[in-house]
């Protein structure tokens, strides 16, 4: 399915689950995720709004939301497939 960027943005501000939107979402394993793709750290700064409903998708998930967020970042500039 395709959707616009705006519209999945809103879809995953409202709480949605976003993953069924992604063009190619591959599984792997959070260790097989880190020792290929993780080589630098980034600190990000988020309103309470969004680290509130990124905090709550994790924990429905059961993943920390770190790796959530890599797992999200990975996707949508592409580097999983």
């Amino acid at each position: 399915m395709k959707i616009t960027a705006k519209e999945f943005d809103e879809r995953f501000d409202n709480g949605e689950d976003i993953f069924d939107l992604m063009e190619n979402p591959k599984i792997m394993s959070m260790d097989e995720f880190n020792r290929d793709f993780m080589k630098k750290s980034v600190t990000i700064n988020f309103s309470q709004e969004v680290y509130d409903k990124i905090n709550q998708k994790a924990k429905l998930l059961k993943v920390k939301m770190e790796d959530l967020i890599k797992i999200i970042v990975a996707e949508r500039v592409g580097v999983l497939d």
